[in-house]
């Protein structure tokens, strides 16, 4: 059992290029970090993960953590910063990500960054190859949290992070019993000759993984899946390329549609021309924009946008929140963020055509609701 263990990690390694794979179980890619403690106390993690920002504040409530919500590589270096308000600040150089120095003022043990490859209130998408870059020049060790496309829709290794994290649960199809999260790092040694390239960051990352997870290549303890588990991920990857197309595709389908309904306020889909990302998306996703959507939904000042998105969701057939996340259903829930929230929908595989007729349903008891 163990071996078949090192084998799909191998295997879940190769397609993304990276030099080696974990797989623990976890509740979410911030719950794995915690378990592993790759950052210590004394690190600074800079985080842009505004939808997943309690989740870091609860498990990391002793350690210097800095949340943004603008994932662009100056944020980034300026969290960095022990003094981001003061003179040091003023010395992070403008320009390309290539131009970037190392700049005056990072005191902590370590630096860590850590980014979705589609993430935030809104679905952003950052520009990874530049944040690596800039990751780079100050010696941080950029994490990518790539659940949300999954290793089909984003290959975070390739363009230059440190280390990828993803749950599971949509390469499982949703068969997972328990959660699984898998690790998938850098390699450190690049190209032959003269074009080699050396990381010392991903060597650092690998070192550190390996500390906490033990060697990739002998499972045992805590870290051997059980049988169900390796069974559902292995007959995940075997069906996960035509999965993924379905989920992105649909997903694009009920973005056009929500995008066009009068009720609905905002529509944040990478595909969507709206979207502040459409351009810079296509060099960071592939086979398409993902399978998850963001929207608000008109209203008075009445009622809360929260209240307004929760009573939505009430009415809503093809919510399906009790059922497998990253199964065949699409489901709906919420995005928040303090006092701002979206609906966000997870496109399923069934029929995307049956998911807008609820959708539609779901909209008119919403905007007209029966009297009491």
């Amino acid at each position: 059992m163990h071996a078949s263990q090192v084998e799909l990690a191998r295997r879940f390694a190769d397609m993304q290029g990276a030099r080696a794979t974990w797989f623990s179980y976890a509740r979410n890619t911030a719950d794995l970090l915690a378990k592993v403690g790759l950052v210590g106390p004394h690190d600074r993690l800079v985080v842009c993960a505004d939808d997943f920002e309690s989740s870091f504040a609860s498990l990391f409530p002793a350690h210097d953590v800095v949340f943004l919500s603008d994932a662009t590589p100056q944020a980034f270096l300026q969290a960095s910063m022990d003094d981001p308000e003061g003179e040091e600040a003023r010395l992070i150089p403008q320009g390309s990500p290539a131009s970037y120095a190392h700049p005056a003022g990072i005191h902590a043990d370590r630096l860590f960054w850590f980014v979705g490859s589609i993430g935030c209130l809104g679905l952003r998408v950052p520009h990874l190859r530049a944040l690596a870059e800039a990751a780079s020049a100050v010696n941080a060790i950029l994490i990518v949290d790539n659940t949300v496309p999954s290793c089909f829709g984003c290959s975070p290794i390739s363009l230059g992070a440190h280390v990828s994290l993803e749950a599971l649960d949509r390469v499982a199809a949703g068969r997972l019993s328990r959660s699984v999260v898998a690790v998938s790092v850098a390699r450190s040694v690049q190209g032959r000759g003269r074009r080699r390239l050396v990381s010392p960051d991903a060597e650092e990352a690998y070192r550190l993984l390996a500390f906490g997870l033990g060697d990739p290549d002998d499972v045992s303890g805590c870290g051997a899946l059980d049988d169900q588990a390796l069974d559902a991920i292995s007959r995940g990857l075997d069906s996960l390329p035509a999965r993924m197309q379905r989920h992105f595709d649909h997903a694009h389908a009920i973005a056009e549609y929500l995008f066009c309904h009068p009720a609905v306020g905002h529509v944040f889909y990478p595909g969507l021309k709206s979207h502040p990302d459409r351009a810079l998306a296509p060099n960071v996703l592939l086979h398409g924009f993902g399978p998850a959507i963001d929207f608000s939904l008109q209203g008075t000042h009445a009622e809360l946008m929260l209240d307004r998105h929760r009573r939505f969701l009430e009415v809503c057939a093809c919510a399906n929140r009790r059922s497998s996340a990253g199964g065949a259903l699409t489901r709906l829930g919420l995005a928040i963020k303090r006092d701002l929230s979206y609906v966000r929908i997870f496109a399923g595989t069934d029929d995307p055509l049956a998911v807008v007729d609820s959708l539609d349903q779901a909209l008119r008891l919403f905007c007209n609701p029966p009297e009491p």
